[in-house]
Protein backbone atom coordinates (compact mmCIF):
# COMPACT_ATOMS: atom_id res chain seq x y z
CA UNK A 1 0.00 0.00 0.00
CA UNK A 2 1.07 3.60 -1.12
CA UNK A 3 0.84 6.76 0.28
CA UNK A 4 -0.36 7.79 -3.20
CA UNK A 5 -2.53 5.49 -3.88
CA UNK A 6 -4.42 6.27 -0.91
CA UNK A 7 -4.96 9.89 -2.20
CA UNK A 8 -6.02 8.83 -5.28
CA UNK A 9 -8.69 7.00 -2.83
CA UNK A 10 -9.91 9.87 -1.37
CA UNK A 11 -9.59 11.83 -4.57
CA UNK A 12 -12.77 9.38 -5.47
CA UNK A 13 -14.34 9.70 -2.20
CA UNK A 14 -14.07 14.00 -2.36
CA UNK A 15 -15.12 14.06 -5.98
CA UNK A 16 -17.54 11.71 -6.14
CA UNK A 17 -16.15 10.23 -9.51
CA UNK A 18 -13.38 9.21 -11.04
CA UNK A 19 -13.53 11.49 -14.15
CA UNK A 20 -12.82 14.65 -11.38
CA UNK A 21 -10.96 13.06 -9.31
CA UNK A 22 -8.49 12.09 -12.21
CA UNK A 23 -8.82 15.88 -13.22
CA UNK A 24 -7.84 16.85 -9.98
CA UNK A 25 -4.79 14.43 -9.78
CA UNK A 26 -3.67 15.87 -13.18
CA UNK A 27 -3.65 12.38 -14.20
CA UNK A 28 -5.51 10.06 -16.85
CA UNK A 29 -8.41 8.10 -15.71
CA UNK A 30 -7.17 5.17 -17.10
CA UNK A 31 -3.91 5.66 -14.57
CA UNK A 32 -5.71 6.31 -11.79
CA UNK A 33 -8.51 3.64 -12.08
CA UNK A 34 -4.90 1.51 -11.86
CA UNK A 35 -3.59 2.62 -9.28
CA UNK A 36 -6.50 1.87 -7.22
CA UNK A 37 -7.39 -1.63 -8.90
CA UNK A 38 -3.72 -2.36 -7.30
CA UNK A 39 -4.66 -1.16 -3.87
CA UNK A 40 -7.62 -2.95 -3.80
CA UNK A 41 -5.76 -6.34 -4.80
CA UNK A 42 -3.48 -5.55 -2.33
CA UNK A 43 -6.16 -5.24 0.45
CA UNK A 44 -8.26 -8.18 -1.21
CA UNK A 45 -11.67 -6.38 -1.08
CA UNK A 46 -13.32 -3.73 -3.41
CA UNK A 47 -13.16 -0.17 -2.51
CA UNK A 48 -15.85 1.13 -4.96
CA UNK A 49 -19.21 0.82 -6.38
CA UNK A 50 -19.05 1.61 -9.95
CA UNK A 51 -22.25 2.71 -11.08
CA UNK A 52 -24.13 4.97 -13.39
CA UNK A 53 -24.41 7.14 -10.25
CA UNK A 54 -20.66 7.31 -10.02
CA UNK A 55 -18.57 6.35 -7.52
CA UNK A 56 -20.12 4.45 -4.16
CA UNK A 57 -17.88 3.41 -1.17
CA UNK A 58 -18.32 -0.23 -0.29
CA UNK A 59 -18.01 -1.58 3.13
CA UNK A 60 -14.84 -1.99 3.28
CA UNK A 61 -14.14 1.59 1.33
CA UNK A 62 -15.75 3.15 4.33
CA UNK A 63 -14.08 1.36 6.62
CA UNK A 64 -10.83 2.52 4.99
CA UNK A 65 -12.17 6.13 5.08
CA UNK A 66 -10.67 7.47 8.37
CA UNK A 67 -7.62 5.10 8.28
CA UNK A 68 -6.69 6.88 4.81
CA UNK A 69 -6.92 10.11 5.86
CA UNK A 70 -5.11 9.61 9.18
CA UNK A 71 -2.03 8.24 7.40
CA UNK A 72 -1.79 11.05 4.96
CA UNK A 73 -2.05 13.45 7.76
CA UNK A 74 0.81 12.22 9.95
CA UNK A 75 2.53 12.06 6.48
CA UNK A 76 2.15 15.72 6.21
CA UNK A 77 3.52 16.39 9.89
CA UNK A 78 6.51 14.07 8.91
CA UNK A 79 7.42 15.78 6.18
CA UNK A 80 6.99 19.19 7.50
CA UNK A 81 8.87 18.69 10.79
CA UNK A 82 11.83 17.48 8.46
CA UNK A 83 11.18 20.88 6.62
CA UNK A 84 10.93 23.07 9.97
CA UNK A 85 14.83 21.08 11.17
CA UNK A 86 15.74 22.37 7.50
CA UNK A 87 14.23 25.69 8.05
CA UNK A 88 11.87 25.39 4.94
CA UNK A 89 8.30 25.88 4.57
CA UNK A 90 6.26 23.74 2.35
CA UNK A 91 2.95 21.36 2.97
CA UNK A 92 -0.12 22.51 2.85
CA UNK A 93 -3.14 24.89 4.92
CA UNK A 94 -6.70 24.10 5.01
CA UNK A 95 -9.18 26.54 6.56
CA UNK A 96 -12.81 27.01 6.83
CA UNK A 97 -14.51 30.59 6.86
CA UNK A 98 -17.66 32.32 7.04
CA UNK A 99 -18.44 35.76 5.25
CA UNK A 100 -16.35 38.13 7.57
CA UNK A 101 -16.44 41.11 7.72
CA UNK A 102 -13.36 43.01 5.57
CA UNK A 103 -11.32 43.69 8.98
CA UNK A 104 -10.56 40.25 9.34
CA UNK A 105 -10.93 38.91 5.56
CA UNK A 106 -8.21 35.88 5.46
CA UNK A 107 -7.90 37.01 1.70
CA UNK A 108 -5.23 39.23 2.09
CA UNK A 109 -3.03 36.88 4.47
CA UNK A 110 -3.34 34.43 1.58
CA UNK A 111 -2.03 36.63 -1.03
CA UNK A 112 0.99 37.81 0.89
CA UNK A 113 1.53 34.16 2.31
CA UNK A 114 1.51 32.47 -0.94
CA UNK A 115 3.94 35.25 -2.58
CA UNK A 116 6.17 34.71 0.58
CA UNK A 117 6.05 30.75 0.63
CA UNK A 118 5.37 29.04 -2.86
CA UNK A 119 6.15 26.17 -1.39
CA UNK A 120 2.36 26.18 0.60
CA UNK A 121 -0.67 25.23 -0.60
CA UNK A 122 -3.70 27.01 0.74
CA UNK A 123 -7.06 25.44 0.77
CA UNK A 124 -10.14 27.34 1.66
CA UNK A 125 -13.00 24.57 2.37
CA UNK A 126 -16.68 25.46 1.23
CA UNK A 127 -18.77 24.46 4.31
CA UNK A 128 -21.52 25.42 6.09
CA UNK A 129 -21.29 27.40 9.49
CA UNK A 130 -23.14 24.59 11.35
CA UNK A 131 -20.25 22.43 10.31
CA UNK A 132 -16.69 23.84 10.85
CA UNK A 133 -16.25 22.99 14.58
CA UNK A 134 -16.78 19.34 13.51
CA UNK A 135 -14.05 20.23 10.87
CA UNK A 136 -11.25 21.41 13.06
CA UNK A 137 -12.41 18.83 15.81
CA UNK A 138 -11.64 15.68 13.25
CA UNK A 139 -8.46 18.04 11.87
CA UNK A 140 -9.38 18.16 8.19
CA UNK A 141 -8.80 21.58 8.88
CA UNK A 142 -6.00 23.63 10.28
CA UNK A 143 -8.65 26.21 11.72
CA UNK A 144 -11.86 27.71 10.84
CA UNK A 145 -12.80 31.74 11.21
CA UNK A 146 -15.83 31.11 12.70
CA UNK A 147 -18.54 32.51 15.72
CA UNK A 148 -18.63 31.29 18.82
CA UNK A 149 -20.97 28.47 19.66
CA UNK A 150 -22.35 26.31 22.28
CA UNK A 151 -20.97 23.12 20.41
CA UNK A 152 -17.24 24.18 20.92
CA UNK A 153 -15.37 21.30 23.37
CA UNK A 154 -12.93 21.99 25.49
CA UNK A 155 -10.11 20.83 23.35
CA UNK A 156 -10.79 23.39 21.28
CA UNK A 157 -9.24 27.05 21.69
CA UNK A 158 -11.59 30.63 20.57
CA UNK A 159 -9.28 33.51 20.14
CA UNK A 160 -12.08 36.15 19.51
CA UNK A 161 -11.85 38.48 16.26
CA UNK A 162 -14.91 40.63 16.07
CA UNK A 163 -17.59 41.05 18.98
CA UNK A 164 -20.68 42.64 17.42
CA UNK A 165 -24.50 43.01 18.23
CA UNK A 166 -27.27 40.82 16.22
CA UNK A 167 -29.37 43.71 14.17
CA UNK A 168 -32.58 43.56 11.71
CA UNK A 169 -31.58 43.92 7.66
CA UNK A 170 -34.19 45.24 5.86
CA UNK A 171 -34.53 47.33 1.91
CA UNK A 172 -33.94 51.02 2.68
CA UNK A 173 -36.92 52.82 2.53
CA UNK A 174 -38.66 49.82 4.55
CA UNK A 175 -40.74 51.03 7.52
CA UNK A 176 -38.00 49.61 9.94
CA UNK A 177 -35.16 50.66 8.41
CA UNK A 178 -33.12 53.05 10.76
CA UNK A 179 -35.12 52.50 13.53
CA UNK A 180 -33.85 51.70 17.25
CA UNK A 181 -34.08 49.31 20.06
CA UNK A 182 -36.77 47.23 18.06
CA UNK A 183 -38.39 44.85 20.14
CA UNK A 184 -39.28 41.08 18.53
CA UNK A 185 -42.98 41.79 18.27
CA UNK A 186 -42.11 44.77 15.94
CA UNK A 187 -40.50 42.01 13.10
CA UNK A 188 -42.78 38.79 13.69
CA UNK A 189 -45.05 39.67 11.37
CA UNK A 190 -42.60 40.74 8.45
CA UNK A 191 -41.60 38.20 5.84
CA UNK A 192 -38.37 36.86 7.32
CA UNK A 193 -35.06 35.16 5.44
CA UNK A 194 -34.09 33.08 7.48
CA UNK A 195 -30.44 31.28 8.03
CA UNK A 196 -30.30 27.60 8.73
CA UNK A 197 -30.90 26.07 12.31
CA UNK A 198 -27.13 25.33 13.45
CA UNK A 199 -26.18 29.09 12.11
CA UNK A 200 -25.36 31.37 15.57
CA UNK A 201 -27.12 34.65 14.12
CA UNK A 202 -30.24 31.90 13.95
CA UNK A 203 -29.90 30.80 17.32
CA UNK A 204 -29.78 34.49 18.66
CA UNK A 205 -32.71 35.39 16.82
CA UNK A 206 -34.86 32.56 18.14
CA UNK A 207 -34.04 32.79 21.74
CA UNK A 208 -35.15 36.83 21.78
CA UNK A 209 -38.67 35.64 19.87
CA UNK A 210 -38.47 32.91 22.66
CA UNK A 211 -38.13 35.23 25.42
CA UNK A 212 -40.95 36.68 24.40
CA UNK A 213 -42.92 33.61 23.73
CA UNK A 214 -43.10 34.73 20.08
CA UNK A 215 -43.90 31.94 17.99
CA UNK A 216 -43.49 32.11 13.59
CA UNK A 217 -43.62 30.16 10.24
CA UNK A 218 -40.58 29.75 8.93
CA UNK A 219 -41.22 30.13 5.39
CA UNK A 220 -37.93 31.36 3.51
CA UNK A 221 -34.77 29.76 4.64
CA UNK A 222 -30.82 30.26 2.67
CA UNK A 223 -28.04 28.81 3.56
CA UNK A 224 -25.69 31.54 2.60
CA UNK A 225 -24.88 35.03 4.23
CA UNK A 226 -23.99 36.87 0.79
CA UNK A 227 -27.11 35.56 -0.67
CA UNK A 228 -29.54 36.87 1.98
CA UNK A 229 -28.21 40.24 2.07
CA UNK A 230 -28.57 39.87 -1.79
CA UNK A 231 -32.39 38.72 -1.46
CA UNK A 232 -33.04 41.63 1.25
CA UNK A 233 -31.62 44.43 -1.04
CA UNK A 234 -34.20 43.08 -3.40
CA UNK A 235 -37.14 43.78 -1.43
CA UNK A 236 -37.80 39.73 -0.71
CA UNK A 237 -38.23 40.17 2.70
CA UNK A 238 -36.41 41.61 5.73
CA UNK A 239 -33.57 39.61 8.02
CA UNK A 240 -30.99 39.64 10.98
CA UNK A 241 -27.10 39.33 11.22
CA UNK A 242 -24.48 40.78 12.62
CA UNK A 243 -23.62 44.56 12.60
CA UNK A 244 -19.94 44.02 11.67
CA UNK A 245 -20.90 41.72 8.80
CA UNK A 246 -23.16 44.10 6.77
CA UNK A 247 -21.60 45.64 4.48
CA UNK A 248 -23.33 48.32 2.77
CA UNK A 249 -20.64 49.60 0.45
CA UNK A 250 -21.15 46.08 -1.55
CA UNK A 251 -24.83 45.97 -0.79
CA UNK A 252 -25.95 49.36 -1.37
CA UNK A 253 -29.98 49.81 -0.42
CA UNK A 254 -29.76 48.28 2.70
CA UNK A 255 -30.31 49.40 5.81
CA UNK A 256 -30.16 48.37 9.33
CA UNK A 257 -32.58 48.87 12.65
CA UNK A 258 -31.16 47.98 16.23
CA UNK A 259 -32.59 45.58 18.63
CA UNK A 260 -33.12 46.44 22.45
CA UNK A 261 -31.05 44.24 24.90
CA UNK A 262 -29.42 42.62 21.65
CA UNK A 263 -27.48 39.88 22.04
CA UNK A 264 -23.29 39.22 20.99
CA UNK A 265 -21.95 37.41 17.93
CA UNK A 266 -18.72 36.40 18.40
CA UNK A 267 -16.53 35.82 15.52
CA UNK A 268 -12.78 33.58 16.47
CA UNK A 269 -10.49 32.07 15.42
CA UNK A 270 -11.09 28.08 16.15
CA UNK A 271 -8.31 25.62 16.67
CA UNK A 272 -7.22 22.79 18.12
CA UNK A 273 -3.92 22.21 20.42
CA UNK A 274 -1.12 24.63 18.73
CA UNK A 275 1.13 21.05 18.69
CA UNK A 276 -1.53 19.38 16.75
CA UNK A 277 -0.74 22.00 13.60
CA UNK A 278 1.78 21.61 11.28
CA UNK A 279 4.53 24.12 10.44
CA UNK A 280 3.02 25.67 7.13
CA UNK A 281 -0.38 25.95 9.48
CA UNK A 282 1.04 27.72 12.50
CA UNK A 283 3.29 30.35 10.26
CA UNK A 284 -0.16 31.09 8.27
CA UNK A 285 -2.38 31.33 11.18
CA UNK A 286 0.27 34.09 12.58
CA UNK A 287 0.50 36.23 9.60
CA UNK A 288 -3.73 35.87 9.39
CA UNK A 289 -3.88 37.01 12.84
CA UNK A 290 -0.80 39.45 12.69
CA UNK A 291 -2.83 41.20 9.90
CA UNK A 292 -6.15 41.56 12.19
CA UNK A 293 -4.26 43.34 14.61
CA UNK A 294 -3.01 45.68 12.11
CA UNK A 295 -6.36 46.50 10.49
CA UNK A 296 -7.74 47.02 14.27
CA UNK A 297 -4.79 49.73 14.78
CA UNK A 298 -5.47 51.19 11.46
CA UNK A 299 -9.27 51.69 12.43
CA UNK A 300 -8.00 52.78 15.68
Amino acid sequence: MELRQLEHFLAVVEEGSFTRAAARSFMVQSSLSASLLALERDLGTGLFIRGRRGAELTDAGRALLEPARAALAAADRARDAVAEVKGLLRGSVRIAAVAVPRSVDVVETIRRFRAEHPGVDVHVVPVGARDMVDLVTEGQVDFAIAPRTHRMSSALRFQPLVTTPLVVVCPAGHRLAGARDLKPGDVIDEPIIDLPRGWRARELFDGLLEEEGLQRRIGLEINDWLAVLTMVQRGTGISYGPRACIDTEMFRGIDVATIAGAPLWELGVVSRDEALRGAAGRAFLAAYLEQCRDRTREDS
